[in-house]
């Protein structure tokens, strides 16, 4: 799940969301607390007293305990051997990441010993967890190998949102960000009859799960919500059958990023050709489709007109051009002959992740 700032219920919920959240119907603090496991016991963790992000879901708290990239934190009845334990397993993760997608710490993600993650152990999150640019926030409910797969699917949407830069995960697709985070996890998948119940269900192809507010409307529609992150995963399945490689998954937030800036810099320069536009705001796009927002036109990138605005099939927004993503995910792809509108509508979708593999 993805997350930005603020807490609804059991699930954590925000602007950006959190994909990934698991259930617990039990809101107490403390009661189904898990026994911790001795997962990654080479995993070196210190005391530590750091000042949690003014941001982050513990902004009040100060951290408990540390490792090479990691602080730790917590809210409520939390154990010490618990926090000890999620603090093993999401070194451990990132270890093993790092190495599988030869990324280096500061140069790919930001984040050395003196700028840690963080993560928050929130009492009554129960077994819900979601990944955000800080870290990842998670309940303590999960022990051994349910701990593990939760914290590798978080940790993957903290770096897709690091990868995409300030304006965060929304930016991304709905279901792509959950698609790689599934894919590079647990690994789920859906049979052909389970696809056909997704769109069937909820009206929509997974494709057209853009924004946290249509995934929404998945998990009311689903007979069975279990299915919705290995339906999302079967794209990824696809896109491998075509050539797609997990690089160019990870590619696709790097070129959001690259886009952003491009439009970024054409608003710097309405600035200082004193042209009548806000001053930049790092956490939001630049990027604006519509011809009278600068001098020289609507913002483009590599020839195409770039919106600002998010892809929403049900209420499609007038401004011209396509969004970050979809620009990011055609040029990515194009070495593979995919492009998001090939994946997208009912029949492309039939014709390509149903029937195409």
């Amino acid at each position: 799940m993805r997350s930005n700032t603020k807490l609804i219920g059991l699930c954590l919920i925000s602007s950006i969301g959190l994909n990934g959240c698991g259930s617990d119907s039990d809101n107490s603090e403390s009661n189904n607390q898990s026994e911790p496991s001795n997962l990654y016991p080479h995993i070196k963790v210190q005391n530590d007293d750091s000042a949690m992000n003014a941001t982050s879901h513990c902004f009040n708290e100060n951290a408990k305990f540390r490792t090479d990239h990691f602080i730790i934190g917590k809210k409520g009845n939390v154990s010490d051997d618990k926090l000890q334990e999620i603090a093993r397993v999401a070194q451990n993760t990132f270890n093993v990441d790092l190495a599988n997608y030869s990324w280096n710490t500061w140069a790919d993600l930001n984040v050395d010993y003196t700028h840690p993650l963080e993560v928050c152990v929130i009492a009554s999150e129960g077994s819900n967890g979601a990944g955000n640019a800080l870290g990842f926030v998670i309940g303590p409910n999960r022990s051994g190998e349910n701990l593990d797969n939760l914290i590798k699917h978080e940790l993957k949407h903290t770096y897709q949102a690091r990868l995409i830069g300030p304006t965060g995960l929304n930016d991304s697709h709905t279901w792509f960000a959950e698609a790689v985070a599934t894919a590079l996890s647990t690994n789920e998948t859906v049979s052909d009859s389970q696809l056909n119940a997704f769109i069937t269900q909820t009206g929509m192809t997974p494709t057209q799960i853009t924004h946290d507010g249509l995934q929404q409307a998945v998990n009311l529609k689903l007979t069975d919500a279990s299915s919705e992150y290995g339906a999302y995963n079967m794209v990824l399945r696809y896109l491998n059958t075509q050539g797609a490689r997990t690089q160019d998954f990870w590619q696709v937030f790097k070129v959001i990023n690259q886009i952003e800036q491009s439009c970024k810099t054409a608003h710097q320069t309405a600035i200082n050709n004193g042209e009548m536009v806000n001053p930049i705001d790092p956490q939001s796009t630049s990027c604006s489709g519509k011809s009278d927002t600068y001098q020289s036109g609507a913002t483009k990138w590599r020839g195409h007109i770039i919106s600002g605005s998010i892809d929403d099939h049900i209420a499609p927004n007038t401004e011209p051009g396509i969004s970050k993503f979809q620009a990011a995910f055609d040029y990515v792809m194009q070495p593979y002959s995919v492009t998001y509108d090939s994946i997208d509508d009912n029949a492309a979708f039939r014709n390509t992740v149903i029937n195409g593999m």
